[in-house]
């Protein structure tokens, strides 16, 4: 084996946690330093030799393929198992997620869609890259989170029940690989949650824990309960970061897919759009472009743009609340005191400055940020809002609503290192209202042969309404996510 060093620490205040420990999920200080943004990340510094090793890979399984990025797989290695001894076990569970669920995990489609590229109005010379998910474990993207989460575990923790907060894909995307697992999962879910996802959940064996909103109790309750029942002793299995940040690693398999088919294909991309609810989809593609382009650069650095509902969209308050200090670092003047906890603009004004007629004075701003991301300036305000999180990011006030149900997370749980992509890469946050996102789902439906939920085809919202802002130019290229299958 190439020697190689790998360690996980907090992004907020740089606690390390030892690489091989596999029951830590969360930073030790989030309780007692509840202002700081604590996610952990792995630190995975591999030769380059080994991150080529996907060239001399056929697997089409992931988490084969790309397993010398996986943090599980050198777990694995450190706990004496061989290579071989990895692949068995990856083979015979993904063996055991067909005969649960009808299929294991190989490499999921980016189409080409000239027909729906041609309805939303881009050009012939331009392309329309969709990555398809409705078909992979589960029918969503979902089950590659919680599955990198699996391959980390210890069998001492696999006697712990699983728990996880979801209504819909994550559930049961966790139903699915906690069966195949053989691991108890406890699903925590809200009042109004779909009857077809329920009995499905039922079907797998889920224990079902239906949450209500409590009086003068901030944020979702489904989670709350959830973060309950690990404190007293389940494992986190979770597509939220914060509380397991074993979850991004599994996403990253499909960003680097695009990536890999981009290369193949001599084909490059100038926006990437990623529907938002608790983030982890959009952090996960985020980091392993970040890496990416460490590694072996794109053609092009796509500006990366995310996409939340007028329902709820606190990733966009977090963003607009960094680049006012930004845009205030910039000209030299005083920093403007931001109130903890509370907007200082109304939910109607806040969505407003994010519809198609504010899109292009945003990018021009996105563009001055870019220009000037390593500057002491930009980085100053990065760090302090990772220091300070409850001055950005908290959860959303209100009840949230959305044809788009599927994102409607009261905080976007991930929401740093996205906002750090976007504006490290001129990208924007979008709202969109609900005819916008039902046009999405329709043009989705009618114009290509995937069959996405109106939560799977939101990212195609936010092209939308860039294309309302002619905001993208005729030469270039366009990907996006559609994430989960219409039920």
């Amino acid at each position: 084996m190439i020697p190689q060093h790998h360690y996980v620490s907090c992004v907020g205040c740089g606690t390390r946690v030892h690489a091989y420990d596999s029951t830590t999920f969360s930073c030790p200080n989030r309780d007692c330093m509840p202002e700081v943004n604590h996610v952990l990340q792995k630190k995975h510094v591999i030769t380059n030799q080994l991150w080529d090793r996907r060239k001399l890979e056929d697997s089409a399984n992931p988490f084969v393929r790309y397993r010398h990025r996986l943090l599980g797989y050198h777990r694995a290695l450190n706990g004496n198992q061989t290579d071989i001894d990895y692949i068995e076990r990856v083979s015979q569970l993904d063996g055991i997620l067909a005969a649960v669920d009808g299929t294991g995990f190989a490499e999921t489609p980016l189409t080409v869609e000239t027909e729906l590229a041609d309805a939303v109005g881009m050009s012939p010379e331009q392309k329309l890259f969709v990555k398809d998910e409705t078909h992979n474990v589960a029918g969503s993207h979902k089950a590659r989170h919680l599955f990198g989460i699996l391959l980390n575990l210890s069998r001492e923790s696999l006697k712990h029940p699983f728990a996880i907060a979801s209504c819909g894909n994550a559930a049961l995307a966790a139903a699915v690989v906690s069966k195949a697992a053989g691991v108890q999962l406890e699903v925590y879910i809200p009042t109004d949650a779909e009857e077809v996802v329920v009995e499905k959940l039922k079907a797998l064996g889920a224990h079902l824990h239906i949450c209500e909103r409590r009086e003068g109790e901030m944020g979702d309750p489904c989670y709350l309960r959830s973060l309950e029942a690990v404190k007293n002793g389940a494992i986190p299995f979770t597509c939220q970061g914060p509380d397991n940040g074993l979850t991004i690693e599994g996403g990253e398999t499909l960003a680097y897919e695009i990536f890999d088919k981009w290369r193949e294909n001599n084909d490059s991309c100038h926006h990437m759009f990623v529907q938002v609810g608790g983030g982890a989809l959009a952090s996960s593609s985020a980091q392993a472009l970040a890496e990416t382009m460490r590694r072996e650069p794109l053609q092009v650095l796509p500006r990366f743009h995310t996409l939340q509902t007028r329902g709820a969209f606190p990733l966009a308050r977090a963003y607009d609340r960094v680049v006012r200090l930004i845009d205030a670092r910039l000209k030299g003047e005083e920093l403007p005191e931001l109130e903890a906890y509370k907007d200082d603009m109304s939910v109607e004004e806040r969505a407003a400055a994010h519809d198609a007629g504010a899109v292009n004075q945003r990018l021009i701003m996105a563009d001055c940020i870019r220009a000037a991301w390593d500057s002491t300036a930009v980085q100053s305000v990065i760090r302090y809002a990772c220091a300070n999180k409850h001055k950005f990011m908290w959860p959303w006030e209100s009840a949230p609503h959305s044809i788009a149900h599927g994102i409607l997370d009261d905080e976007t749980y991930d929401w740093y290192s996205i906002v750090c992509t976007m504006l490290r890469t001129g990208g924007i946050p979008l709202v969109a209202d609900e005819a916008h996102l039902q046009q999405a789902h329709d043009l989705a439906h009618q114009y290509t042969a995937i069959s996405p939920s109106a939560t799977g085809s939101a990212g195609l919202a936010g092209l939308l309404l860039m294309q309302e802002a002619k905001a993208i130019t005729d030469y270039e290229n366009v990907c996006l996510y559609f994430t989960g299958i219409e039920r």
